[in-house]
């Protein structure tokens, strides 16, 4: 069941619900905090945030605009 709404990776923002898939197969989600050499990190949840990371073409799956999104210029200018 898709719940994304948009599934172009360079649209993501911070504060955006990214969906990302496992090696096994399992589609999780998490919350988009910062940009990476090696794509989105994202803060998957538990009791002290569990970092992912997220990549265009490896496990990306889609994405859903945050309410607070705000765009990455720091992350995109380190690693562009």
């Amino acid at each position: 069941m898709a719940t994304w709404t948009d599934e172009c990776f360079s649209e993501i923002q911070q504060g955006d619900k990214v969906w990302y898939q496992t090696p096994q197969g399992q589609t999780f989600s998490g919350k988009a905090v910062l940009f990476g050499p090696h794509g989105w990190v994202l803060n998957a949840g538990g009791r002290h945030g569990m970092a992912k990371v997220v990549q265009d073409g490896a496990n990306y799956l889609g994405h859903k605009p945050g309410r607070n999104r705000t765009p990455d210029h720091l992350g995109k200018w380190l690693h562009s």
